[in-house]
């Protein structure tokens, strides 16, 4: 499989550590250019991999949510509001990790709905996060 089929079937956000966790797992075995082992590769060879797909234009890149490098294949810019969702998620003070209420994007960062709504409508919109609406309660759930 490769990591461009590993990440658009997750969804569109990937944790780096994931990718190699399922390469390992495969057996999956290849040299990079400039690595140091023949046969296993680092986190850093498959962020190295990323940009150099990124320069393709294919919609790749890899950003950093809190402590994770996270791989994107949308081709759409996040802006820093759909960074600050994503860091919001990524800190377990706040509910379970993963997951992101209105309520605690306008506790924590001051937002109101309107640019909560706003900003998870791309997100939503590009499948990067998914809805839960449990008795009129929204959460926003984040694959990991």
């Amino acid at each position: 499989m490769s990591l461009m089929m590993i990440t658009y079937l997750r969804d569109f956000l990937c944790r780096v550590s994931e990718v190699k966790d399922i390469l390992t797992q495969r057996g999956t075995k290849f040299k990079f250019a400039d690595s140091k082992s023949k046969s296993s590769y680092s986190e850093e060879d498959l962020i190295t991999s990323v940009k150099k797909l990124s320069k393709l234009g294919s919609g790749f890149r890899t950003i950093k949510v809190g402590r994770v490098i996270l791989i994107v294949s949308v081709p759409e810019e996040l802006d820093d509001d759909h960074m600050q969702i994503l860091n919001l998620a990524e800190d377990d003070g706040y509910g379970p990790y993963g997951m992101v209420t209105i309520e605690d994007m306008s506790r924590a960062l001051g937002w109101d709905n309107e640019r909560s709504n706003r900003a998870f409508e791309l997100l939503l919109g590009k499948g990067m996060v998914w809805l839960d609406v449990h008795r009129g309660e929204k959460k926003y759930w984040f694959p990991r």
